[in-house]
């Protein structure tokens, strides 16, 4: 049918537009109770006394827990792996430590959400205050080496120092990014029900319903064939939803005491203390390059904060390992301070996008030092091989993105010095940049069913984000099957569904949709082999190449004749025919290729020379993400990556009062995000071939691509505009000024 490859509009946009998607906090259970958080409002210390009276004598109160009366957990399994579940360390209402503000001390339970939320204002605490640690130059200098989170802490290929040493031109500098939240549309939500049998079932905002479901066995003690978590429809996830936070527990075992379902919903604010964050970095980084511009040297170094309680590591210097070539070596290492917070978590795009503002920031200071112009220094250090591992890439298109990016954007008509371009009283700059995302490999499963009336169900356990997984699922399995799209029907988001990853890490199409491939694959394949020899074969004698399934019928040329698959199963008397497809995959480190998704990435500003005022004036983005699959959902994630790397660039930080440890602005009046008008028409190319290496389908990673190295294209466009080098994310009008 060739469905893939067409920019099909999205399978469940009716039902969102018109408000008939159900999301978490839609879920309505009979006799569900409310519940509401009480938070600390001191960073470090304990709780010297909490009282529950009045709040308990409050209308419509059923119960309120604190640690006193809170059921005991069983501690969060450690260590940490996208195949597995995690939680933040510090479990609660298990003490009465307190170990960041806004960190929950007391959970009210009532009738309705209002009675919860006013009971919740009654109850009464006092605290003994501590010294709070919290993280800025001075803290980080007594940063220490974490335990290994994901990848090695540090690496080192070659001699750099040597390599630094010996280059014609050196670039030292120090480069900072602050602690961002994900403020997704959809507020975190949980529906926790039991049954009489002792099982329970979880309505979750989650990014990873299998890692919650093993999760929550464990912390709670049940059964794990006892946990069913459902997540039909995210409202925005970008790594913020694939922990289970402690509202989750909460919920789950206050609706065990009170053997009814309980529900929460976190306001805006809550988000900001209770369902992690992206920290800030402090990044060191040296780059040495010969007369010719050729690089001799990388060394790459990242200080970031982690809770008290836990190592979370943002793995900033890891594009320096991979991205371009340094002869004589490359070394990079990270270190952590801990401080007290709640623990910081993948946020889009972890690690790359804090990473690239430094290295493709360097890097544009080092074309200036070397008199080198910024995409050249790049072709000049482009590699076929990884690095790191030195392993041959998979495919490796990021030449394609300078050349096709650069001439769609025209760099060439671009004039090189600083404050030399002008319109009216405006200074115009242009900067760009190349970005390279990790490509992840898990195993997923799939189970795709041919009905009686000629439809076909695909069923499995991934996620919609919001990103169209319904849509691109449809079309992988429309594809197979010989079907129209409209004919194929998706179930997704529940664990009673064959199991799939987590959809983290822009890794659904490529490892998800190859187990629904291969799912319908063999579904197709069942009804070949019933044409060929079952009831009343009416292609008997010929062979499963000969058959051309399209339009949900199978043919054989030269037999001048057809059968639909709904007369196919009516033949042999069957209601439906069903067949699994399992993708499992070598872990992407032990493969024989190495395989990543690339960018260029090309910005234009326009910068008030009196108000220090930046805004995007045009954008060019070209991508190597392997094959696309729809067009039009592609260019979708591609637009909301450039817009979320402009709010990195320009507007979003979460600044911490030094003497409480709270967020300040936790709303979106105070923690800023592009609105419509900071964003300008973004010009999209994808330029990627197909790569067998990364998926059957031929797909790389491409929607947190898509966010990495804008805001260094966009820092580098700002130094070109003003001959300002801001080096401090995010670049706000006193830092022009």
């Amino acid at each position: 049918m060739n469905t893939i490859g067409e920019p099909i509009s999205r399978a469940d946009g009716r039902l969102k537009v018109t408000g008939r998607a159900a999301y978490t906090a839609d879920t309505l259970l009979a006799d569900a109770a409310h519940a509401a958080i009480v938070h600390s409002t001191i960073a470090n210390g304990k709780t010297v006394s909490i009282d529950t009276v009045t709040a308990e004598k409050a209308p419509g109160v059923l119960a309120v827990f604190t640690h006193r009366n809170m059921p005991r957990m069983n501690p969060t399994p450690k260590p940490w792996s996208h195949l597995h579940p995690h939680g933040q360390g510090y479990l609660p209402l298990q003490d009465d430590r307190i170990h960041y503000a806004g960190q929950p001390i007391a959970l009210v339970v009532a009738k309705t959400r209002d009675q919860a939320l006013h009971a919740a204002t009654l109850v009464d605490v006092q605290y003994q205050a501590e010294r709070a640690v919290f993280f800025n130059r001075e803290t980080a200098k007594e940063a220490v080496d974490p335990p290994q989170f994901l990848w090695p802490v540090a690496s080192a290929v070659g001699d750099a120092e040597k390599g630094i040493r010996e280059g014609a031109f050196r670039i030292t500098q120090t480069y900072t990014t602050s602690d961002r939240h994900h403020n997704q549309m959809e507020p975190h939500a949980t529906v926790a029900a039991w049954d009489a049998d002792g099982a329970l079932t979880l309505y979750e905002t989650s990014q990873h319903i299998f890692g919650a479901r093993e999760l929550v066995s464990i912390v709670l003690g049940v059964q794990l064939e006892k946990v069913t978590v459902v997540s039909h429809f995210l409202g925005g996830g970008f790594g913020g939803k694939a922990y289970v936070w402690p509202h989750t527990l909460l919920t789950a075992v206050a609706a065990k005491a009170l053997n009814r379902p309980v529900r929460i919903q976190l306001t805006r604010a809550q988000m900001y203390s209770m369902v992690g964050h992206q920290p800030a970095t402090i990044q060191k980084i040296e780059l040495a390059a010969d007369g010719r511009g050729k690089l001799t040297g990388i060394r790459h170094e990242s200080i970031s904060p982690t809770a008290v309680f836990d190592s979370y590591i943002e793995y900033a210097a890891m594009a320096s390992r991979h991205l371009w070539a340094a002869g004589t070596g490359i070394a990079t290492n990270h270190k952590v301070v801990h401080v007290n917070r709640n623990t910081p978590t993948a946020m889009r795009s972890p690690h790359e996008a804090l990473g690239h503002f430094a290295l493709e920031s360097a890097m544009d200071e080092l074309a200036y030092a070397a008199g080198i112009d910024p995409v050249q220094l790049r072709l000049l250090n482009d590699s076929e091989t990884d690095p790191l591992s030195g392993r041959p890439f998979s495919t490796r298109a990021i030449r394609k993105c300078l050349a096709e990016g650069g001439a769609h954007f025209g760099w060439d008509k671009r004039t090189s010095a600083p404050r030399s371009m002008r319109d009216g009283r405006y200074l115009i700059g242009q900067g760009m940049a190349g970005a390279i995302y990790t490509h992840w490999r898990w195993p997923a499963d799939a189970r795709v069913t041919l009905r009686s009336d000629g439809s076909a169900l695909v069923e499995a356990g991934m996620h919609e984000l919001g990103t169209g997984t319904y849509t691109v699922m449809q079309q992988v399995a429309a594809d197979a099957l010989g079907l129209a799209p409209e004919r194929v029907t998706v179930h997704l988001g529940d664990t009673r569904l064959p199991t799939s990853h987590a959809s983290i890490g822009s890794a659904t199409m490529a490892n998800a949709g190859a187990s629904v491939m291969l799912a319908a694959k063999a579904a197709r394949d069942k009804a070949i082999e019933l044409a060929l020899a079952g009831r009343e074969a009416p292609f008997a004698g010929s062979v499963p190449g000969q058959v051309v399934v399209d339009g949900g019928r199978l043919s054989v040329a030269h037999e001048n004749s057809s059968i639909t698959y709904a007369e196919l199963l009516a033949r042999n008397g069957m209601s439906e025919l069903v067949a699994d497809g399992n993708y499992d995959p070598v872990e992407e480190a032990s493969g024989p290729k190495a395989v990543f998704s690339f960018a260029a990435v090309f910005a234009e500003v326009r910068v008030d020379p009196d108000l220090g005022l930046v805004r995007l004036n045009r954008f060019v983005g070209a991508y190597d993400a392997g094959r696309i699959v729809n067009p039009k959902t592609a260019r979708s994630q591609a637009i909301g990556g450039i817009i979320w790397g402009v709010g990195q660039a320009l507007l979003e930080q979460s600044e911490t009062d030094p003497t409480t440890g709270r967020y300040l602005s936790r709303n979106y009046s105070g923690y800023l995000v592009p609105a419509n008008a900071d964003i300008p028409n973004l010009d999209v190319l994808f330029v990627g071939e197909f790569d067998e290496e990364a998926s059957p389908l031929g797909a790389k990673g491409l929607g947190e691509l898509t966010a990495v190295s804008v805001a260094p294209a966009i820092a580098n466009a700002v130094y070109h505009a003003t001959g300002k080098r801001v080096r401090d994310l995010p670049i706000t009008v006193e830092k022009i000024l």
